[in-house]
């Protein structure tokens, strides 16, 4: 093998030849404490000869496996011998003393060879090529030169190191799962309808800061039971008895309440009686949609879409047009009361969060026997409604209580533009002016609304009268309870004359003159029994 030191057989034939013509040791033989690598660590010992004085050469570092291929001068026994029986100095010494002398070592370089370690080589080749390394090897090895067919186990790695790995990894799989997830999940693509509506309506930007000290628009900030709340005054009883005798002479059922808003006094002809309300339930449903505006739910130039579920027959003109039409929040809201379109009605409704969000809000504001069972046109008359909730919603509008100071002008504003006329517009005097909502269905007719007066009177009344089939007696009806309540509220306040007390700077003469007068013109008793 390769850089072991055991001499090969032909050299130890030569080596016995030569020990047996000089009686002394062979040079090659090595102790077996100098050649056992496990005890010692060391291959051959330095060996001086006593005469010659020439010791022998050691090399500079540890042999490797693969001595014979490196740039060092390895040590061969065969060639050492070879020198020392070639070299005459040698042979003349050993002549001369008759002694057997230990050969001289040398360092021969190694012949240049192209050959790689794996290559194959023939055995007499490798016999003439292969080094014997004289110089002791180190005991152990470092890890930079591992044995032939040994591996050394890696260096453990410290647990910060796989820390970082471990980031890095999850990391890496966090970004391939989440771009993985994005690209398959439909529910992240946005359609391009819904960007396109997104582009139409912007977001509203928010309102800037009042000045400090500026009083703006109050909106109500708890309005329920806003109708419970309400402290009305004292029964008018004058009016009470005229309206009784009005609806007596007909014969039909009907529900008045009157509220006069400048001392709250009032007038209650079963006005808690609960009757169908036809299109007079359209008026609480402004209050409420209004109500939102005030609230930023809804934007009045925001637009509403026509759906086919909106649709329905009776009064109105959006019934005719197709669906996907759109229209703004405020023109149909209008709509809905100018010209009692039911079909507005609907879209509004469903704006607002259905019948079930209107019934709760209209119990919260007290009205309990408003309810809304049915979208419009409701013919059969389910939804339900009474002249009191009314007269006192239009009352706590009128005073704020529902709507902001703007919302309330504008919700008058639309009820001034009504179509219909005909019930308590019909006999109000020519300067009075009138917002209302008139509703008319096979079993009853109904008007409610807030009366200004020319003398600066302002009043809320609501007039609903249940018909058998006559609608002109039952609009005769509220025409007449309309204008004794007009008549009424016009008559001029009775004031007291103040005392007339008599002035001393006037002449004495003409004051009993004066006195005289009225003493005559005093009539005689005597005369008034006679009359």
């Amino acid at each position: 093998m390769l850089g072991s030191g055991k001499p090969s057989r032909s050299s130890r034939r030569r080596m016995k030849r030569r020990s047996g013509q000089s009686g002394t040791q062979p040079l090659g033989s090595v102790p077996p404490a100098a050649g056992n690598r496990s005890q010692s660590g060391e291959r051959a010992a330095i060996h001086q000869s006593p005469r010659s004085g020439n010791a022998l050469a050691r090399s500079p570092r540890p042999l490797s496996p693969r001595a014979s291929y490196s740039d060092q001068s390895p040590l061969n026994l065969r060639n050492v011998l070879d020198h020392s029986a070639r070299s005459p100095a040698a042979g003349s010494g050993r002549r001369a003393s008759g002694r057997s002398n230990s050969p001289h070592l040398a360092l021969i370089p190694p012949q240049t060879r192209q050959l790689s370690p794996n290559s194959s080589r023939s055995d007499t080749a490798r016999r003439t090529e292969r080094p014997a390394a004289l110089t002791p090897r180190p005991v152990g090895r470092s890890r930079s030169t591992p044995r032939r067919g040994h591996t050394y186990p890696p260096a453990p790695a410290s647990p910060l190191l796989y820390a970082t790995r471990l980031i890095i990894l999850g990391v890496g799989i966090g970004a391939i799962v989440g771009t993985s997830l994005s690209m398959w999940n439909p529910t992240l693509r946005v359609p391009q309808t819904a960007s396109a509506s997104l582009s139409v309506s912007p977001t509203p930007s928010p309102s800037p800061m009042p000045t400090p000290g500026f009083r703006g628009d109050i909106v109500p900030v708890n309005p329920s039971f806003s109708i419970m709340k309400l402290r009305l005054g004292q029964p008018i009883a004058p009016l009470t008895a005229t309206l009784q005798s009005l609806v007596a002479q007909t014969g039909l059922s009907a529900g008045v309440f009157v509220v006069d808003l400048d001392t709250g006094d009032y007038v209650d002809l079963n006005g808690s009686t609960v009757y169908p309300a036809a299109s007079t339930i359209k008026t609480p449903i402004l209050v409420a949609f209004l109500q939102d505006v005030d609230r930023q739910r809804v934007r009045l130039d925001e637009p509403l879409t026509l759906q086919a579920v909106d649709i329905t027959d009776g009064s109105g003109e959006i019934q005719f047009m197709e669906v996907g039409s759109q229209l703004s929040a405020l023109d149909t809201a209008t709509k809905m009361i100018t010209i009692s379109d039911n079909t507005a009605t609907n879209m509004v409704i469903h704006k607002l969060g259905g019948l079930t969000a209107l019934n709760s809000r209209f119990r919260d504001w007290g009205m309990s026997q408003t309810v809304l069972n049915n979208l419009l046109a409701d013919l059969q008359g389910t939804n339900t409604t009474s002249a009191r909730d009314l007269s006192l919603l239009l009352t706590a509008v009128s005073q704020g209580d529902l709507l902001s100071l703007r919302s309330r002008d504008r919700l008058i504003d639309i009820m001034r533009s009504t179509a219909n006329n005909n019930l308590l517009a019909a006999t109000l005097g020519p300067d009075a002016k009138i917002a209302h909502k008139t509703g008319n269905i096979d079993s009853l007719s109904g008007d409610t609304g807030i009366v200004d007066m020319p003398n600066g009177k302002r009043y809320v009344i609501t007039a609903l009268v249940q018909r058998a089939g006559d609608a002109g007696l039952a609009a005769q009806l509220i025409q007449q309870i309309s204008q004794a309540t007009y008549q009424y509220f016009a008559q001029p306040p009775a004031v007291p004359s103040p005392a007339t007390l008599p002035d001393t700077t006037t002449d004495p003469a003409a004051s009993r003159s004066e006195v005289s007068g009225q003493e005559s013109s005093a009539p005689n008793p005597a005369q008034q029994t006679a009359l």
